[in-house]
């Protein structure tokens, strides 16, 4: 009995007797190989369906294969307890071994991205490794799309296959809830595997990822079979040709569109969610004296974590983004003391915050020792780059919002923007034959054009580490070069988004890593502002190749976006609160829960723009997904504030599973509320 799958007048792709790609294990740790001397085979074809089956040990196991209108083979698995005994520790399933492939690339969607070529070798986190022996298998409910893609190169073709499941929950007498498992092993190459819920971590049976950078042993994943019971799998298979290096994951969110169509939550409409979150705005807002802006978190008892009074511009604080939607909010209701506040607090920080070395600022104030401070590397300061080019667009967000309603913009403000465009401008000097590793000199850029994960406080780089964490930098440029009608900058804003391009996005071999600064590893955050710095230019210019960046872009970031809900345990607050994962993203393949940071205007602005209906349509079901779990009133979600949210969902066995928590950092307001604001107008009338 032989599986052959295959273009139609074309080699085939996968070539193995059926038995070589089944896989049951009895007993503990479960062994991945294939099944061991099955007999009594048969085979039935029918016109739209071919069933097959046999028997290993006290199970018979049936393969029904048919394909779908999106040509796609759907595989069902059946295993049955045919003894009169019940059957325990079993671990049954799909083994996918395309044999020794060549040059491939592998994603496992929010857990692994080619192998997290970025990630901290020394952290634990999800990898198949390069030698055989490696492995991670994970439970479904950790993969935003519950499917595998694999690419590799076969002579001068380039090649996929994706492995899909429907996950199908199983609720056992306590209410506790248990899903399959997937993930990929390596051997002579890499082996897919769609298993009954065993778990794999570094090569290691029995061992789940379970916070950051922690694993530990569970017992958990072995199915038990009483006499005649059946467990069943739903796969579906699909492959083809790929065209561009490395962007074959693209196929897992176009196939995932029409395989998963569960719609998403809608706890709240727009105009519900922006009167909330500027609840929690107001309460963020503080001023004494010339000291004014927004605190990271709330000073309410109970009201989130206790943290001595600081103000945070960029990453999780975003004090100037609040400062932008209270002028939003102040704007659209005409209310003068939120403007006021919004130039506060702008004032005060371009008062502040210079460092030595003139444009660059730093990223935080310390309210209770009236300190200006910033993030720090090798137990030394560091203006992080994510932060502060986040903090620079934002800037030039407010400039533009006043010029717009007429409001008088501080010459100080514009010169403020031209000092940042002066420093990220700068580049260490290259003589000829010098090293990328020649000493650091005081310059924004690295040798090779891009930005470092952040400077030192005379303006020297603090590492040289490949990443995207730059890219908010690139961002701000492209919006300063329009508030300062300077087209000399636009051009070098694009030179320097083109190298990021080169860096990330033209093959994958480096995915977009490094933006989160409590992880070293692939996420989420840092294509989104690669999306978005890519949607800025095509904005600016209409050219139809970034306008193909954005699409690459947002792709990636959708592997990350839920398109199914997993069940809770009964006893969770997520089950009582009926919460639905759908178009919730998660965060990095080191941090596996779900948060609200996302580009959810850009998205649908682009996809309107563009006539492309998908984006329209997943950046509406994020946005009002993400409407979840903000607190409509006092101690609603654990908060005595309205408006307020929490920082992370547990979706899975990733700290506490059903769970959310109160870390609330003001991020958790200016996002949502600034991505709301600027939807209003976007929406159909009936939102």
């Amino acid at each position: 009995m032989v599986l052959e799958l295959g273009q139609v007048d074309g080699p085939a792709y996968l070539e193995r007797p059926l038995g070589d790609l089944l896989t049951c294990s009895a007993g503990r740790p479960w062994q991945p190989s294939p099944l061991t001397s099955p007999d009594g085979w048969w085979i039935s074809r029918r016109p739209v369906e071919h069933r097959a089956g046999c028997r290993t040990g006290p199970l018979a196991v049936e393969v029904r294969l048919a394909f779908d209108d999106g040509d796609r083979l759907n595989l069902e698995l059946r295993w049955r307890n045919t003894s009169k005994r019940r059957v325990a520790d079993l671990a049954v399933g799909l083994l996918l071994d395309l044999g020794r492939v060549k040059d491939s690339q592998l994603t496992v969607p929010g857990l692994i991205y080619n192998d997290n070529p970025s990630a901290d070798p020394a952290r634990a986190v999800p990898r198949i490794g390069p030698t055989p022996g490696g492995g991670f298998v994970a439970e479904e409910d950790r993969l935003p799309i519950p499917g595998i893609n694999l690419e590799w190169r076969d002579g001068r073709e380039r090649r996929w296959l994706s492995v899909f499941s429907r996950p199908q929950a199983r609720r056992s007498g306590d209410g506790q809830v248990r899903y399959g498992s997937l993930g990929a092993i390596r051997q002579d190459g890499p082996v897919i595997a769609a298993l009954s819920g065993v778990l794999m971590f570094d090569g290691k049976q029995d061992v789940r990822y379970v916070s950051k950078a922690e694993t530990e042993a569970t017992d958990d994943g072995y199915l038990t079979l009483r006499p005649g019971e059946v467990y069943t799998q739903h796969l579906i298979l699909d492959w083809g040709l790929q065209d561009l290096r490395g962007h074959a994951f693209r196929h897992l969110v176009e196939s995932a569109r029409t395989i998963f169509t569960a719609a998403g939550a809608r706890a709240l409409g727009l105009d519900e969610l922006i009167t909330l979150k500027t609840v929690a705005l107001d309460n963020r807002w503080f001023q004494s004296g010339t000291v004014a802006g927004y605190t990271k978190f709330s000073d309410i008892p109970g009201n989130g974590p206790r943290k001595p009074r600081h103000f945070m511009y960029g990453w999780t604080g975003q004090a100037l983004k609040l400062a932008w939607c209270d002028a939003q909010v102040g704007f659209n209701a005409r209310d003068r003391l939120r403007i006021d506040r919004c130039r506060a607090a702008v004032e005060f920080y371009l008062a502040g915050s210079p460092t030595p070395s003139p444009g660059l600022r730093h990223n935080a104030y310390q309210v209770s020792t009236r300190r200006w401070t910033s993030f720090r590397a090798g137990n030394r300061p560091m203006v992080s780059s994510r932060a502060y080019g986040e903090t620079i667009s934002d800037l030039a967000d407010i400039i533009t919002l006043f010029r717009h309603h007429d409001e008088p913009v501080p010459p100080s403000w514009l010169d403020a923007l031209e000092e940042a465009m002066t420093f990220l401008r700068t580049s260490p000097p290259a003589p000829p034959g010098a090293s990328s590793r020649a000493p650091a000199s005081a310059a924004a850029q690295l040798a090779d054009g891009t930005f470092p994960v952040g400077w030192r406080l005379d303006g020297t780089p603090a590492a040289t580490t490949v990443s995207a964490a730059g890219i908010p930098c690139v961002l701000a440029a492209l919006k300063a070069s329009e508030v300062l009608d300077d087209a000399e900058l636009l051009a070098e804003a694009t030179i320097w988004l083109s190298r990021y391009h080169d860096q990330h996005a033209r093959t994958f071999d480096r995915p977009f890593s490094r933006s989160t600064l409590d992880a070293a590893c692939e996420d989420k955050e840092a294509g989104m502002y690669y999306f978005m710095a890519a949607y800025e230019l095509f904005r600016r210019t209409g050219d139809p190749l970034y306008a193909t960046w954005c699409e690459v872009a947002a792709d990636w970031l959708l592997t990350w976006v839920y398109v199914w809900s997993p069940e809770q345990d009964e006893d969770s607050p997520l089950h009582t609160a009926g919460f639905n994962a759908i178009g919730w993203p998660t965060v990095s393949v080191q941090n596996h829960h779900l948060d609200a940071f996302f580009p959810t205007y850009e998205l649908l602005s682009f996809g309107l723009t563009t006539n492309r209906p998908a984006y329209v349509a997943a950046a509406r079901t994020t946005l009002h997904a993400l409407t979840q779990g903000v607190a409509t009133a006092p101690n609603d979600w654990n908060f005595p504030l309205p408006g307020e949210q929490g920082e992370a969902v547990f979706q899975t066995h990733w700290q506490r599973r059903g769970h959310t928590n109160t870390w609330n950092p003001s991020w958790v307001i200016a996002v949502p509320l600034a991505n709301a604001l600027r939807t209003q107008p976007l929406q159909p009338t009936d939102d």
